[in-house]
């Protein structure tokens, strides 16, 4: 049988993936004949596991393997010996499924038919098993967070130059540098309020990390998702990932709270740096989740961009609720 074009196909269906250099033959047609057959047009075809037999229309009726045909008399005719419970694809079945129906059935090959059941070719062992190794590689990566196809502009940074690279990165930082030093005016605001109680000093670095902390960790989990699922429904991840930063806060600045109390003896000031705690790790839903999604619904890469914008916005805001909750409550 001639090799029929694929190319109107989808590349990833049966239609595509299939050839016709398999080993047919007809009801009627006897053990020794087959042999016969295949003794002659070996090197013609792509494959051997299997005989397909068909009608004089062209109809898939059966199926048999080379062993089971080696096993029998020559004088058998190949109907009383085929498989008739037949394992088939369409032409435009997804190579996904083929590979299921061969894994699923144990078998080396899958045959396409047409909607009339007419036998158009087979999907041999070498494609299932490249359709398997290929989903198997999506899947690991979608796994560790990296897009098999994503609409996401991610940056390759083995392939990259060095200037490109630079160029990616270096600007974002360059913003984080200048956002450092408005935070150091905001806290130059609040001079009055930690000269008065200097105490207050020795707690910024505290709310700052613990806010960053929070906040990168909902980044790396959005960046994550993001590339595992770009159709994400943002509001409902939302809503779920502030239910669990809540419950964060509230552990933590509890916990903040009776911390600095044993130690300090100070009840004002365990209540300030509880509250700001709290109020500036609730902020982080704004630097993890918002600005990581913002980006890549531009198309920007959110590791590059996010990271060190996110980190200034939210140490600004750390700062200021923190000096807020302060010179409003003290």
């Amino acid at each position: 049988m001639k090799e029929k074009s694929t190319n109107l196909f989808h590349k990833a269906s049966a239609g595509s993936l299939m050839t016709t250099s398999v080993p047919t033959t007809f009801l009627d047609s006897t053990i020794f004949s087959i042999e016969e057959y295949l003794l002659i047009n070996t090197k013609q075809l792509k494959s051997i596991n299997y005989v397909y037999i068909l009608s004089k229309t062209g109809v898939l009726k059966g199926v048999i393997s080379i062993k089971e045909i080696f096993r029998q008399p020559k004088s058998k005719k190949v109907s009383e010996v085929m498989i008739s419970e037949l394992v088939v694809a369409h032409l435009h079945t997804s190579q996904e499924r083929v590979a299921y129906l061969a894994l699923k059935h144990n078998i080396k090959a899958i045959p396409v038919v047409d909607k009339e059941g007419k036998f158009l070719g087979v999907v041999l062992n070498d494609d299932i098993l490249r359709v398997i190794y290929s989903e198997a590689q999506e899947d690991i990566s979608h796994f560790a967070g990296v897009p098999h196809h994503s609409s996401i502009n991610i940056d390759d940074v083995t392939s990259l130059s060095l200037f490109v690279s630079l160029k990616h990165r270096l600007p974002w930082l360059i913003i984080g540098l200048l956002g450092g030093l408005l935070a150091a005016r905001v806290i130059g605001f609040f001079e009055s309020t930690l000269a008065q109680n200097i105490i207050l000093a020795a707690f910024i670095p505290l709310v700052v990390y613990m806010a960053s902390a929070v906040g990168t960790q909902v980044g790396f989990f959005i960046i994550r998702d993001l590339a595992i699922n770009p159709k994400i429904n943002f509001l409902t991840y939302t809503v779920h990932q502030l239910k669990v930063i809540l419950l964060i806060g509230i552990i933590i600045s509890l916990a903040v709270f009776g911390i600095t109390w044993i130690f300090y003896s100070e009840l004002m000031i365990a209540f300030v740096l509880a509250w700001a705690m709290f109020l500036a790790i609730l902020s982080s839903v704004i630097t993890g989740l918002f600005i990581p999604y913002a980006f890549s619904r531009v198309k920007l890469d959110p590791a590059n961009a996010s990271g060190p914008i996110a980190t200034i916005i939210q140490d600004l805001m750390s700062v200021t609720i923190y000096l807020l909750v302060a010179s409003s409550l003290l």
